[in-house]
């Protein structure tokens, strides 16, 4: 072989090594352009979303709901009994407190309180 096609042969396989790289990040990076994370927890109960707390609830009264629909993607559409976080827990009305404030969200044994959002509502079916 000679140097001139040793050279050629070279140049295009750093080429090669420096373009796949490049290529598949941007691929990457175009197909996720949808994919949003939340800010912060959410359950949705009775058309309503209520951002979860860490402050913890330890006078529970009724259960109210148990989520039905789970995503952790962020949507602009809401199911009602839905979570980003928790799939298949139980909700409940905290003791003395309306629902239209806070409900309790069921995790490992544990009542989290979640606070409604105001000026968030989610979409109901037309009928």
């Amino acid at each position: 072989m000679s140097a001139k096609f040793r050279r050629a042969l070279d140049e295009k396989a750093l080429v090669i090594i420096l373009a796949v790289p490049i290529f598949l990040a941007l691929w990457s990076c175009s197909n996720q352009h949808n994919l949003q994370s939340w800010a912060f927890d959410v359950v949705t109960w009775n058309h309503e979303v209520y951002k979860i707390t860490n402050e913890a609830v330890t006078e529970i009264d009724d259960e109210i709901g148990t989520i039905k629909k789970h995503f952790t993607n962020e949507s602009s559409e809401l199911p009602n009994l839905f979570s980003n976080k928790y799939k298949g827990t139980k909700l409940f009305k905290i003791k003395n407190v309306e629902t239209n404030d806070y409900i309790a969200v069921q995790d490992d044994g544990l009542y989290y309180k979640a606070e409604k959002m105001e000026g968030m509502k989610i979409e109901t079916a037309q009928a």
